[in-house]
């Protein structure tokens, strides 16, 4: 065992720790430092900001909103909505909505538009909002580089110390850790490029009332911008209450990463970190 021979079990594990944290502290800033700038767009409605706060579910809740506050939807059990005016006038995603034959649940809900929902998340792909696939590959294997590097690194040294007979447990389970940090670094890059970011983010910033108290006619947009949070409190809160009967947890204002936050591709990022 020529590399580490001179270091003791001890001395190797707070080295690897060590490692660890500058990985993990990496692994976060590689992205922010090599995302794609993208272009700035100011022409967006509540669909495109559904799908950039946080994927196909942020989309989903949005249009649920939409559809409740006009009347076209009605609670009719805990966690659930049923369609009680399917003529009403709505975008295509709604129209898929209101032509659910069945009580609709928030998972319901998100199949029903998936569709709709990736044809907006390539639409702002091309508008330069959210990563192109080859661009979203690439970060994510940026991002576990160092990761992929300390577990070679760990391999190496677990193998070695096994051969002279010397106790690697820890360093076993060191390694577990690190590659689980490296799956959850992989999937929960956020698909947004640095524009599609900056975006959510100065849409907020100019209607932050809608956090608090958006109007019928608001609804849409506050929740695309800020999750069915917004909705607690008001006449339209059986959509929030659906939503947290789901278990999607989407009541806040977190960023897509969301993957998801968000998921660009329609699966749901929600909040997805760097």
């Amino acid at each position: 065992m020529e590399l580490f021979s001179s270091w003791t079990g001890s001395d190797f594990l707070q080295f690897y720790i060590m490692l660890l944290v500058l990985s993990a502290v990496a692994g976060w800033w590689i992205p922010a430092q090599l995302r794609p700038a993208g272009r700035a767009s100011e022409s967006l409605d509540a669909e495109d900001l559904a799908m950039l706060g946080g994927g196909r579910e942020r989309f989903a809740d949005s249009l649920l909103a939409d559809l409740f506050v006009r009347g076209g939807l009605a609670a009719v059990s805990a966690g659930k909505l049923e369609v009680v005016q399917p003529g009403l006038p709505a975008s295509p995603a709604g129209k898929a909505l209101l032509a659910y034959g069945a009580p609709i649940s928030a998972s319901a809900a998100s199949k029903a538009v998936g569709v709709h929902a990736e044809r907006v998340a390539a639409r702002l792909r091309r508008s330069g909002l959210l990563l192109r696939p080859e661009e979203l590959t690439q970060l994510r294997w940026l991002s576990i580089a160092p990761f992929c590097a300390l577990l070679l690194l760990g391999l190496y040294r677990q193998r070695a110390g096994s051969a002279e007979g010397e106790a690697t447990g820890f360093l076993v389970i060191l390694m577990v850790l690190t590659a689980g940090l490296a799956l959850l670094r992989f999937f929960k890059v956020d698909h947004r490029t640095r524009a599609g970011i900056a975006a959510v983010q100065g849409f907020r910033a100019r209607a932050a009332r809608l956090s608090a108290a958006p109007r019928p006619e608001e609804v849409a947009t506050a929740v695309a911008l800020f999750g069915t949070g917004v909705l607690v409190g008001t006449p339209w809160e059986p959509v929030h209450a659906m939503r947290h009967q789901s278990g999607g947890g989407d009541g806040g204002s977190s960023d897509s990463s969301s993957d998801g936050g968000s998921d660009g591709g329609g699966g749901g990022c929600g909040g997805c970190g760097g």
